[in-house]
């Protein structure tokens, strides 16, 4: 049984620091925002980049699996315990018939 909560833990894998309002700067902890409580303003992802560039390349972004989770690092979601339905990776195709139109 899968137990959904509204303050996830942060995990150690995460980079996640913050939520971060875009319009008044006022910060937040991990939990289910999605808006500013003071100014309705959008809350954006706040990331610990030193922490990033210590532990993530090119070659092991390219070797992790072939899903979103190659990107588990830049996500802000704790990654300890995850759930893989196998979505991602969709590729790109060029359309011929709908490009001449």
């Amino acid at each position: 049984m899968t137990v959904a909560t509204t303050t996830p833990t942060q995990a150690k894998t995460s980079n996640f620091k913050h939520l971060k309002c875009k319009e008044c700067g006022a910060e937040y902890e991990a939990k289910a925002l999605h808006v500013c409580e003071l100014c309705f303003g959008p809350l954006e992802v706040a990331y610990d980049y030193d922490a990033i560039r210590r532990q993530v390349t090119r070659e092991s972004i390219q070797s992790g699996p072939n899903s979103i989770w190659r990107y588990k690092q830049f996500l802000p979601v704790a990654t300890d315990n995850v759930i893989d339905v196998g979505t991602g990776m969709t590729p790109l195709l060029h359309s011929h018939r709908l490009a001449r139109r």
